[in-house]
């Protein structure tokens, strides 16, 4: 049965992603003209030469990134929408569900973008800012996020115990990120945010293959 329910804006996603691109013009505009003419971003080697950019496409870089996800998503969405009534509904998300995908994705990242945009700009710049431990714990932050959402954004299938696997699997990733984003005040924070990327992409996902693997039976 075809549902009547219409697609909506992510109104929360739009207005988080609008600060965070604010943000991050803001950022820019303050730290212009301690930027150098020309930034390197890889360094000469005997086998390899050095590559520099002209500090207009580090400044750009991320807020052109953001700008250009929410393109395609938007694309991708109002696409989805028009294959709708001709697929199956497994295949497509109902609308409630992608609204709820978009604002998860935009409510999210751009604050993550953000975070690493200001890193980025604010090293070049020549100040000592923690940028690895900043970005452990924005990733920590991110992972808890995705985890708490994971449920509500998570495809139905007809699997007995579908529904409690996936709000298991949204706690194991919260619980993954929260222990990354504090993890990193503490412990080296490269270390800390690969062993969460890692637990991330495994842990949260074994109570949905469990539940998989009993409807088989």
């Amino acid at each position: 049965m075809r549902t009547a329910e219409r697609l909506r804006a992510p109104w929360p996603g739009i207005m988080v992603s609008s600060l965070s691109l604010v943000a991050m013009i803001a950022i820019s505009w303050a730290v212009w003209d301690s930027l150098p003419e020309l930034v390197t971003t890889r360094e000469a080697t005997p086998r390899r030469a050095g590559f520099r950019v002209p500090r207009l496409v580090l400044a750009a870089a991320l807020p052109a990134t953001l700008v250009v996800i929410g393109i395609v998503m938007a694309g991708a969405t109002a696409v989805a929408d028009r294959l709708r009534p001709h697929l199956p509904p497994l295949l497509v998300a109902s609308p409630s569900r992608q609204t709820r995908s978009m604002n998860v994705l935009f409510v999210l990242l751009p604050p993550f973008l953000t975070v690493l945009h200001g890193g980025l700009l604010l090293r070049t710049a020549g100040h000592d800012v923690p940028l690895e431990r900043g970005m452990a714990v924005a990733i920590g932050l991110l992972l808890a996020g995705l985890g708490l959402a994971l449920p509500r954004i998570s495809a139905r299938l007809p699997v007995p115990g579908w529904g409690r696997a996936q709000r298991l699997g949204g706690l194991a990733m919260t619980a993954v990120g929260a222990g990354c984003a504090a993890g990193a005040l503490f412990l080296p924070p490269l270390l800390v945010s690969v062993a969460a990327a890692l637990a991330a992409g495994v842990i949260p996902f074994l109570p949905a293959l469990v539940a998989l693997a009993r409807a088989r039976r």
